[in-house]
């Protein structure tokens, strides 16, 4: 079975504070885009990952970790012969291992005839990541608690999205120990909520944050970005990737052309409307 494993954005990410057991909570709105892992899984004797990139070809990848967790919570002695195509840049905020984690979760499920609800399936993904029960889910979401709390918005109107991965992958951990430091005044999250409502994309441009981006230098990257006059622009996840939002795909491309003249390695997308795509 294979499956297309989109990537996120954070279109929104207020940090509210911190649990005592140390996690962090969120109010955000996540956005599934058209760049996605191929994920390959067949049933197996034993689990094993392989991937495109040999150096998550083991028991690191989150991969084995949701394979694992799914046969403790199902009860089944079986086994998974997976394999991952990457095209989601690694480290990069754009959940791209939790969508390969979701992608073999829900695999499992249909190869293994477990019938679990979507929700079932969400709650084995909070095991093993904050992001997979959204990528299970995908679309255009409002994500809270430490990401297992989801409601469903209406899809984000028709955009053109430039991706770009610079600079270094800094520690999450740091990052949220830094804005403990200096907590959030303002929240951007329910105005977004808003527009996506009223598919206003001029409204969710004009409130698209990111709390990392206050610990988060990228700004000689967003200075080049605004070169282009995107719609808005912005950190996702705790970074390095910055996305850019235009209102076509005619402005993309000339923002495209310029940034790549830049440097900069950038990739294009779009919305999508799901966080998994089975072939």
């Amino acid at each position: 079975m294979k499956i297309k494993a989109n990537a996120k954005i954070n279109l929104t990410l207020d940090v509210l504070g911190r649990r005592q057991d140390g996690y962090h909570l969120i109010d955000s709105v996540f956005q599934s885009v058209s760049v996605y892992d191929e994920v390959t899984v067949e049933k197996a004797d034993t689990v094993t990952v392989n991937c495109s990139d040999s150096g998550l070809s083991d028991q690191s990848n989150i991969a084995y970790k949701a394979s694992q967790k799914f046969f403790e919570r199902t009860g089944i002695m079986g086994g998974a012969q997976i394999y991952i195509e990457k095209h989601i840049p690694q480290a990069a905020g754009m959940g791209g291992g939790s969508a390969d984690a979701a992608a073999v979760i829900v695999a499992l499920d249909k190869l293994y005839k477990t019938n679990l609800s979507k929700q079932q399936l969400c709650d084995i993904g909070l095991l093993v990541g904050a992001d997979v029960p959204f990528c299970i889910v995908g679309g255009t979401a409002r994500v809270g608690g430490i990401g297992e709390q989801m409601s469903a918005l209406p899809n984000m109107p028709d955009c053109a999205i430039l991706l770009i991965k610079h600079g270094v992958k800094l520690s999450t951990a740091d990052m949220y120990r830094q804005i403990d430091a200096c907590p959030q005044e303002q929240r951007f999250t329910q105005k977004v909520v808003d527009a996506i409502q009223n598919a206003d994309l001029d409204g969710i441009s004009q409130n698209v944050f990111n709390a990392f981006f206050a610990v988060c230098d990228n700004t000689k990257l967003i200075t080049d970005i605004k070169t282009t006059s995107p719609m808005a622009a912005s950190l996702s996840g705790s970074g390095p990737t910055v996305f850019a939002i235009y209102n076509d795909f005619v402005a993309a491309s000339k923002a495209s052309k310029s940034l790549c003249d830049m440097g900069y390695n950038v990739i294009n997308a779009t919305p999508t409307d799901s966080g998994l795509e089975i072939e």
